[in-house]
């Protein structure tokens, strides 16, 4: 008889590897003693290195602590706007906005801005972005403006 589960494994950096279904195996014959057999672990090869943990992380990009023997905080995630997006999605009046606010920021910021194809909001320039969408628009419209692409 065969237990489902899964275990799960962290490379010695604490990189989640993945789950591995496996189960133990009862035998139902009783050794030669009459005793029940120990349970044994049958899974897929295991990669080499591989650390087990008790429990998965919540995300992917989280790192087990091997000292605490926790995870880290998920990653936080990173919001991607294409400049088409953003663009098109101004009118032409708040365009003009946001031209006028850009054009009191340093060159090389200017610079930055215009020959983006993309803004993240890991990027440095992402602060200045919302700053300028929420001054000139408020929360609400500069949520809409910034979302993800």
């Amino acid at each position: 008889m065969m237990e489902q589960t899964a275990k799960f494994y962290v490379d010695i950096r604490g990189s989640y590897i993945g789950s591995f279904d496996g189960g133990w195996l009862r035998s139902l014959v009783p050794d030669e003693n009459g005793n029940e057999a120990p349970p044994v672990w049958i899974s897929p090869e295991i990669p080499v290195g591989a650390i087990e943990v008790p429990i998965p992380p919540e995300h992917g990009g989280q790192t087990w602590d091997h000292g605490t023997m926790t995870w880290s905080v998920p990653p936080v995630p990173v919001t991607t706007l294409y400049a088409v997006d953003l663009w098109s999605r101004l009118t032409n009046a708040e365009a003009e906005q946001v031209e006028g606010a850009m054009a009191t920021q340093p060159v090389r910021v200017q610079s930055i801005f215009k020959a983006a194809t993309s803004y993240r909001s890991d990027h440095e320039l992402w602060p200045l972005l919302q700053v300028i969408a929420v001054d000139l628009f408020g929360q609400a419209r500069a949520a809409e403006i910034l979302a993800s692409s």
